[in-house]
């Protein structure tokens, strides 16, 4: 389907089904059926539009009867998550946390879908991002006048838990770098909010880098010179 979709050059909605946590094929004894279940983290969830869902079952339908797998039906549902004895613990630290969803990723993990040098990420863009200013910290950039990298580090500033999904480290500051997706788009006043708590608290350089340009490496390349150039002209 991701294939296709590529094909097409629809991006938005590969970028849907790269946010896909697990696919599960079950037999539907009411219809004698096999069904394909989609499985989506919560906080991915909401990406998932019901004009979204019809077009990814259009193709669903499309590859399913091309290619013969005798699967008849798609659906989308969210992921359950991983407990374990201590469950109550684990609920409880969600509970009083500021970003539960996020919470709760942490603390009931499962195995992770996008990791690289031991390091987890929620998806295929942080990871991409991710990949990108390492090939600066290793091939461009001086050993002495290097940068670090953070994926997804939990933080406290005043009155709120945020998980930001990079911060880097250059040249005596640090800035924080968001990678906006199809859920983000919706939610610029409370983007905006925060930025102003991360610099009030210490962070020198807010960015944001936009989902269609996490396909064109040179335009991600761009983009970070230009964040780091931005951060090291910070006062």
């Amino acid at each position: 389907m991701a294939a296709l979709l590529a094909q097409r050059g629809d991006v938005a909605h590969v970028q849907l089904l790269l946010m896909v946590r697990s696919a599960v094929i079950e037999y539907d004894y009411d219809s004698q059926t096999h069904d394909l279940w989609l499985e989506i983290d919560p906080q991915n969830e909401s990406a998932f539009t019901e004009e979204a869902k019809e077009l990814l079952r259009s193709v669903f339908e499309r590859v399913s009867g091309r290619l013969g797998y005798g699967v008849s039906w798609l659906g989308f549902r969210e992921t359950l998550p991983s407990v374990g004895p201590d469950w109550r613990e684990r609920l409880q630290e969600m509970m009083n946390a500021d970003r539960p969803t996020n919470m709760a990723r942490r603390t009931m993990p499962e195995k992770p879908q996008w990791v690289m040098d031991g390091l987890a990420f929620t998806n295929f863009g942080e990871r991409r991002v991710y990949q990108a200013l390492k090939h600066l910290q290793e091939n461009e950039l001086a050993p002495e006048e290097t940068l670090s990298i953070f994926p997804l580090p939990n933080g406290r500033v005043l009155g709120h838990t945020w998980e930001p999904d990079m911060i880097v480290t250059y040249r005596g500051r640090a800035g924080v770098l968001e990678i906006d997706g199809p859920n983000h788009r919706v939610r610029r006043a409370m983007d905006t909010s925060r930025d102003h708590l991360l610099r009030d608290a210490g962070i020198a350089y807010v960015d944001r880098i936009p989902v269609e340009v996490i396909d064109d490496a040179q335009e991600l390349l761009t983009v970070l010179k230009r964040f780091l150039r931005r951060l090291r002209e910070c006062p």
